[in-house]
């Protein structure tokens, strides 16, 4: 009993940014849970909007610190926050700009009182106007010293709408969990649609292991915005995949680890650099 109840808990505690995981288990009244992760990610490698691998020549660079928290306000319902307290981005050419990233606030509630089955309907809050500009390290041959712009922020209001649904198997140390996301946007911008699914086991019990599978695809807007930075999302789509590492150091600490990628294995990648992102943090739960 008390390896099933550490299992529901470490699942719970993976549904942050750089995680990209779900789970249909909702965090018990009262409970709470809180992890700080840092993270990088570097890539010359850009495919376009038509889904073309076009070598920019110069490598994009970006990573932050990530804080997020969960607490249980009831046995099926939870709140929880998602702050990228520090972005930075920059390409290989140009200096670093760096600042807070969108602020997400979420509320999930398990639907079915016997079954790991919830509906978590997420904001997340522009941080800025979406404008954060660089500029270059080295002058044109003109002598003149260019800007682009990087933004931290994509400057509009997004409203993620998630199902998940999760199974623990019998020998208490295994769960799957599925979802599919809708993120409804504001300024013109292409809604998104994520499907997903994870499996997860403990191993020595201590060590969990996770690994990941998402797809993106773009949904039809009213007005096909195509214009803009990349770091906006518009007409982003993607298959991404991972594995997530948490292990116990004690009751309530944790050391956390993730690797994901992107591939066009299911859906093809587009407006995307595509490479691996690091992460590595500390949770704490009670």
């Amino acid at each position: 009993m008390k390896t099933n109840k550490y299992i529901i808990l470490v699942i719970c505690g993976f549904c942050a940014y750089f995680s990209q995981a779900q789970s249909g288990w909702t965090r018990e009244a009262k409970g709470f849970y809180v992890q700080a992760t840092a993270s990088y990610f570097s890539s010359n490698d850009y495919y376009t909007t038509e889904g073309r691998l076009a070598d920019q020549g110069s490598t994009f660079n970006s990573g932050g610190l990530l804080l997020y928290g969960e607490y249980g306000i009831t046995d099926r319902f939870t709140a929880l926050v998602d702050v990228p307290i520090v972005r930075l981005n920059s390409f290989s050419t140009t200096e670093t700009v760096a600042g807070v990233g969108n602020i997400q606030l979420a509320v999930k509630y398990k639907l079915l009182k016997n079954f790991p089955l919830s509906l978590q309907v997420a904001l997340d809050i522009p941080s800025n106007n979406g404008e954060n500009f660089a500029q270059s390290t080295t002058p044109d041959d003109f002598g003149q010293f260019n800007e682009i712009n990087l933004p931290l922020s994509d400057g509009e209001f997004n409203v993620w709408t998630t199902l998940t649904a999760s199974h623990g198997f019998a020998n208490g140390k295994t769960y799957a969990s599925a979802f599919t996301s809708v993120n409804f946007r504001t300024e013109s911008f292409s809604n998104q649609l994520q499907v997903g699914a994870e499996v997860g086991h403990l191993f020595f019990d201590k060590l969990y292991l996770i690994g990941k599978l998402k797809i993106q695809e773009k949904l039809s807007s009213e007005t096909n915005n195509q214009s803009g930075s990349f770091l906006y999302g518009e007409g982003t789509t993607f298959t991404n995949f991972g594995i997530t590492s948490m292990y116990k150091l004690t009751d309530h600490l944790n050391l956390v680890a993730n690797y994901s990628d992107y591939s066009g294995f299911l859906v093809e990648r587009k407006n995307i650099y595509d490479g691996g992102t690091f992460s590595l943090g500390v949770s704490l739960e009670y």
